[in-house]
């Protein structure tokens, strides 16, 4: 399949601290359709589609099709297992990345009232005001301008979200190399565990022990794939905090529908960051 895949950080050090990275893919195949399942993180992302239509198959598969249909934008949330895409040639796409909470600086409202499904399809908060900067942006190959067209519109378009004690306890799991319990994460900030698991749900849709278990998932995975020569599965079960091995492999199976071992096997890099896909 012809298709051309790039990823780039923010040019803008203040849209660093929202945004994690963008990716750029396009295929231009007539005939070549891309299948792939993609997994839960702490880090989600808008994708951008120019001229084509995108549909639920079920509630985590997504159909995307050629259509003279202008921008589709849609949003994936906090997912508690792996979701699957289908992309039909040829297609032009653009994903933005958020870091933790990072979305939520640029939204007018609680991401709880304006996100209501784990793939929120026709995202349009963003829609009327970007299509310029969509314009420009699908318009040129060159990397570093379709970087400053992106940045130079999310800097115009900040919020002044700020809620201390959520973003307190991410850095702290993010962070820190044990693992904490909500227990011990609401003793450290001092905050009673009901009034930390209403932060969650309202600016993240999850629950604090979900995100708190997505983050040991994610370190796993790039503990595995970081590593010059690849650890045991003991060892990243270990360095990632699980209880024992039972625990790792439930887990993955959970959120992967895969053991460990066929996960990682069967596991794809696209772009040099964190985007991991498994094609069919």
């Amino acid at each position: 399949m012809q298709d051309n895949f790039h990823t780039a950080i923010p040019k803008s050090e203040i849209i660093r601290k929202y945004i994690a990275y963008y990716y750029f893919h396009e295929s231009v195949s007539e005939t070549a359709v891309k299948s792939f399942f993609y997994y839960p993180h702490y880090k989600n992302a808008l994708t951008i589609y120019k001229d084509s239509i995108v549909t639920m198959e079920n509630s985590y598969t997504t159909c995307t099709k050629p259509a003279k249909d202008g921008f589709f934008i849609g949003y994936t949330q906090i997912t508690k297992h792996a979701a699957k895409a289908i992309l039909y040639p040829p297609f032009d796409k653009i994903g933005v990345v958020f870091q933790p909470l990072g979305l939520n600086r640029f939204l007018n409202g609680t991401f709880q009232e304006l996100v209501n499904s784990p793939i929120h399809l026709n995202f349009n908060h963003f829609k009327n005001a970007m299509e310029d900067t969509l314009l420009k942006t699908f318009e040129t190959k060159d990397i570093d301008k379709k970087v400053a067209q992106l940045d130079a519109f999310f800097l115009l378009n900040q919020t002044n979200f700020e809620e201390k004690k959520l973003e307190q306890a991410i850095t702290l799991l993010l962070t820190k190399e044990h693992k904490y319990t909500v227990a011990e994460l609401s003793e450290v900030l001092s905050i009673h565990r009901k009034t930390l698991l209403r932060l969650f749900r309202k600016h993240l849709n999850c629950a604090t022990i979900e995100y708190i278990k997505l983050i040991q998932f994610r370190k796993a995975v790039e503990t595995f794939q970081s590593s010059i020569e690849k650890l045991s599965l003991t060892d990243v079960a270990y360095k990632s905090d699980y209880y024992d091995q039972t625990e790792f492999i439930r887990h993955f199976k959970q959120l992967t529908g895969f053991n460990p071992k066929s996960f990682f096997n069967k596991l794809s890099n696209y772009g040099g960051k964190e985007t991991y896909w498994t094609f069919e």
